[in-house]
């Protein structure tokens, strides 16, 4: 009786044969999956898949894990092997900036290897420029932030190691994209601050409190106007006094102040008096240890051909009082936006700013820094690379090289044609398809530092050969 029972219920209709049948399939075919999508389960002795891009560990979930500062100081040590060379129309084209560097590492030059580094809104956050002058200052010594503009014109306006602030109601900002000035004058960070009259426009900078870099100055230079019916501003430092200074003078023409403070933290501040019309551009901090000072002098909204509407003596004059060893162009984004570029008219009103730069740099090296790519919905729906930014890549490759300046190609360096919408996908890329995220631009800072490496470290390596 017990084992009729037994018999009767271990005996399965066909029905439930074939459930059973089923379930067990799809277990298998489940678990297949796993492997092949989600990869082996932990514990494994697989290694894991090497990142796509070079500096990049992680982007799962389009959230970006950058290597650290530790790995990447190391691996700029000796750079034998950059993601993209800075191409060069002769090997004596950063011969000013190689030499610059040689004499500061072997303690032959006390006063500061200086980079002024144009750029668009791309570099407004400095997140791009920051990273070159962070390797940079590591690698040679931090001889002082460098260029800030007087205040935020933009509020994502941004310098990685300055604190900064300002009435910003009480000044009008004009930079030479959105509110150009008839002058042309603009200081050598191309936005011009002019107090309102009947105001007391205040603004102020000060050495960061965190981090490795910016965190000692020995002397503040401050710019500005001198003109008829100048006004005057009074100076603090640290909340301290220190003294008037007045810009009233027959003409119009940039002036300088040099406030000495203290080695170490501090912070300076600047006070419009109301008694005349002022115009201010900005200050440097530099802290008068040889080293590296980076200059970041991004404008929003910039292209390359509107930097023709400086006054080009001035421009010239500003550039020259920075005594630079390499001067960088980084514009393109708006351009590489604009698919009715007439690009014939580009050229030749991008050379003409070229050779101005060149001009004024004197005997500086001078490095064009191409656009990104750019991506846009395609009919479909999926994203697609524009056409412009590989054109104007290309474009800019060609006023580069002749104009005698070395050239940096980005929209290779980020992987040519389908680019953006990669980088997009894995956290890389803005939302707006045409600016990096902060992750993407750090990264694309890294790799033009590792290319400004190779081209100091190759070119001692065949001195060594010789």
């Amino acid at each position: 009786m017990e084992s009729a029972r037994f018999e009767s219920a271990v005996r399965l209709s066909p029905k439930a044969v074939w459930t059973v049948f089923w379930f067990a399939l799809f277990g298998v075919a489940a678990l297949v999956a796993e492997v092949k999508w989600i990869g082996p389960p932990s514990g494994g002795n697989s290694p894991p898949p090497a990142p796509a891009i070079p500096g990049v560990v992680s982007h799962a979930g389009g959230r970006v894990s950058m290597e650290s500062d530790a790995a990447l100081f190391a691996r700029m040590e000796d750079v034998r092997d950059p993601r993209q060379p800075l191409e060069s129309p002769s090997p004596d084209a950063m011969k000013q900036f190689v030499r610059d560097l040689q004499e500061l590492s072997f303690g032959r030059r006390r006063t500061p290897v200086r980079i002024l580094h144009y750029g668009d809104s791309i570099l407004t956050t400095d997140e791009l420029s920051g990273r070159v002058r962070s390797i940079f200052q590591n690698r040679f010594g931090d001889a002082g932030h460098g260029f800030v503009l007087l205040a935020r014109p933009w509020r994502w306006y941004n310098h990685i190691g300055v604190e900064q602030g300002a009435s910003l109601e009480q000044w009008q900002i004009h930079p030479f994209t959105s509110a150009p000035l008839e002058d042309g004058l603009y200081g050598l960070g191309g936005v011009a601050f002019q107090a309102r009259r009947g105001s007391r426009a205040t603004a102020w900078v000060a050495t960061a409190k965190e981090g490795t870099q910016g965190r000692q100055v020995r002397w503040f230079d401050i710019s500005y106007l001198e003109q008829p019916g100048g006004g005057s501003f009074d100076v603090y430092v640290n909340d301290r006094f220190r003294e008037t200074v007045k810009t009233s003078a027959p003409a119009k023409q940039v002036a300088h102040r040099k406030i000495e403070v203290d080695f170490g933290q501090s912070r300076l501040q600047v006070k419009y008096r109301n008694d005349g019309e002022l115009r201010m551009f900005g200050t440097v901090l530099e802290n008068g240890q040889p080293g590296v000072v980076y200059d970041s002098l991004a404008i929003n909204g910039a292209r390359g051909t509107a930097l023709a509407r400086y006054d080009e003596k001035h421009w010239e004059q500003e550039i020259a009082h920075r005594e630079p060893s390499l001067v960088i162009l980084m514009m393109g984004a708006n351009e590489g936006a604009n698919r009715f570029l007439n690009l014939k008219e580009y050229r030749r009103d991008f050379t003409d700013v070229v050779a101005t730069l060149k001009r004024a740099a004197g005997n500086a090296s001078c490095l064009v820094v191409g656009p990104l790519d750019q991506a846009m919905k395609s009919e479909t729906g999926d994203l697609i690379s524009k056409k412009m930014p590989a054109r104007l890549s290309e474009a800019q490759r060609d006023v580069a090289l002749h104009a005698g300046c070395a050239f940096f190609d980005t929209w290779t360096a980020m992987g040519g044609d389908g680019s953006m919408p990669r980088w997009w996908s894995t956290g890389l890329g803005g939302g707006d398809l045409v600016h990096p995220t902060k992750e993407g631009a750090r990264l694309l800072g890294n790799w033009l530092a590792e290319a400004l490496l190779y081209e100091y470290q190759s070119h001692g390596r065949k001195q060594a050969q010789k």
